[in-house]
């Protein structure tokens, strides 16, 4: 069986597995197509879980037949070589049609329990809804509440953008300069009415932005991506690159006004997405061709990352350890660091954390707006 990478461009993998689940004996006709490219192209893609739910419920009629097309479907999407178990003993009725329901509920159709809490979070005032949907896991965020934070997300970057622009208006103000300041109200009689002061100006940072979009970070990377997004259109300096088994620049993508346009546009190009870890190598990659043009003393580079690398970490160490010395900071992010108990006792995360000024979570909305106080302080 054929599997995504197999073809030259993401639209015809798309048309590829279409015709991979006819041949399976699936029924797809031309409107199922058609809204199967709707699917891609509204980004769903990006995440693959609610790709494949979006797919289940297009293709699937029969629910008997939905763990052969998740076979099907993770042969074709996932990782390849990743393990995929052939056995259909899977039968328990109850547990099929719930699933069918967390599908037709991302896709508007029906109720689950799920939708009813979210219904349920209706009656409630607008701003805990709100303050709720930022201290959500990425991964457990339904459609309803995603959409929300996505709108939620531009305004709080926004404001945060206006917050740090006053921090550093306030923060020129610096020691009266006595000789300065007389000069400067000699016509108003001696009469110091305007004080000059002795601080310098502070300089603006850059942010450079390296977000790891492996088959480890589907649960995370899709927001993060949206993230990069609102912070290229808040603030004016940032350079961003994604990054698995090789690395991309993708700020060109991010450029676009409509943020759904700009995901498109990385859903397009951006064609190593979901696939293995190979982070010291893509970041020795970024020193070699890009660092000495993106990185200097007012940059600060923040990795976002679960850490899981499967190349040597010796490489990751020495990768992590130039671009620090390049660096005004170097900050990494790790979506897991938000879980109850976690030790970073991986070895990617073991060899980078040595050169590692900061270490933080990325695993809500919440985690990322405390980089505010990271970038007051730059």
């Amino acid at each position: 069986m054929r599997h995504y990478t197999d073809y030259p461009s993401f639209s015809e993998a798309l048309v590829g597995f279409v015709q991979q689940a006819r041949r399976a004996g699936f029924s797809v006709g031309i409107q199922g197509s058609k809204d199967t490219v709707a699917a891609a192209l509204a980004d769903l893609w990006l995440d693959r879980d609610i790709f494949e739910h979006a797919l289940t419920a297009l293709m699937v009629q029969d629910p008997a037949e939905r763990e052969s097309f998740s076979t099907l479907y993770r042969r074709f999407w996932r990782q390849r070589g990743s393990a995929v178990s052939d056995k259909r003993t899977y039968r328990n009725k109850k547990t099929v049609v719930k699933k069918g329901q967390q599908t037709a509920v991302m896709l508007g159709r029906g109720k689950t329990d799920e939708g009813r809490q979210s219904e349920g979070a209706k009656t409630a005032t607008g701003a805990s809804r709100r303050e709720q949907i930022k201290h959500t896991d990425f991964r457990k965020l339904s459609l309803p509440d995603s959409q929300l934070l996505d709108e939620l997300s531009e305004k709080l970057i926004r404001e945060m953008s206006l917050r740090l622009k006053r921090r550093r208006r306030k923060a020129k103000r610096g020691r009266v300069d006595i000789a300065q300041s007389i000069r400067r109200n000699l016509q108003r009689g001696g009469m110091i009415l305007d004080l000059a002061h002795t601080a310098p100006k502070r300089e603006k940072f850059r942010l450079l932005i390296l977000l790891d979009i492996s088959g480890s970070m589907d649960k995370y990377s899709f927001y993060l991506l949206k993230f990069l997004w609102a912070l290229r259109h808040h603030f004016a300096q940032v350079e961003a690159f994604a990054f698995s088994t090789k690395l991309m620049r993708i700020t060109d993508y991010l450029l676009a006004k409509d943020r759904e346009w700009s995901l498109h546009l990385v859903s397009q190009y951006v064609t190593h997405w979901s696939s293995g870890t190979k982070i010291g190598e893509c970041l020795r990659t970024f020193n070699e061709q890009y660092a000495k043009r993106f990185l200097n003393g007012k940059t600060l580079t923040i990795v976002l990352s679960d850490g899981l690398d499967t190349g040597e970490p010796q490489v990751l160490a020495e990768a992590m350890e130039k671009i620090k010395l390049r660096s005004k900071k170097l900050i990494w992010l790790n979506p897991l660091k938000g879980m109850s108990g976690y030790q970073p006792i991986q070895r990617g995360m073991k060899a980078a954390l040595p050169a590692v000024q900061h270490f933080g979570s990325a695993h809500n909305f919440a985690s990322l707006l405390a980089l505010e106080n990271i970038l007051a302080d730059a």
